[in-house]
């Protein structure tokens, strides 16, 4: 699949999620509204909040990067995300929960790389010891 379309696929999918967790936290964090916040701004911000993130994941299909590379540009495009949509819709404020989100944040999205490292290895491993049984096949 090309870089567009996956970019296309990740990002309407971070759409609707960030618009069900967006749903969820409105429940949540506004029973009845007290602070007049428009759900319709929230809901977009949500879908936004969700869509860049899971449309950043494209640059781990590009292949003259490294995983380290992408890595960090992700990180990069998901950290600004939080920062220009959470902060100014006030979602968090420069305080202990911020820093405690971030830290959440930078702890979660350590599990998710680890987990992905971790599986990625184990399927190159696989596909090399396959490739060595056919290659051994073939010299017999």
């Amino acid at each position: 699949m090309e870089l567009k379309s996956r970019f296309l696929i990740y990002s309407l999918i971070g759409i609707v999620v960030g618009m069900i967790v967006g749903i969820i936290m409105w429940m949540l964090a506004n029973p009845g509204n007290p602070e007049g916040r428009s759900f319709v701004l929230h809901m977009i911000a949500s879908g936004i909040h969700g869509m860049i993130p899971c449309g950043a994941m494209t640059v781990y299909a590009i292949e003259s990067w490294g995983l380290t590379k992408s890595t960090l540009v992700h990180a990069a495009i998901t950290l600004a995300t939080i920062l220009l949509i959470e902060l100014p819709m006030k979602w968090f404020t420069w305080s202990l929960d911020f820093v405690a989100a971030m830290v959440i944040y930078v702890v979660i999205y350590a599990i998710i790389w680890l987990s992905n490292y971790l599986y990625w290895k184990h399927t190159v491993n696989e596909m090399n010891d396959q490739l060595e049984i056919i290659l051994k096949r073939q010299k017999a």
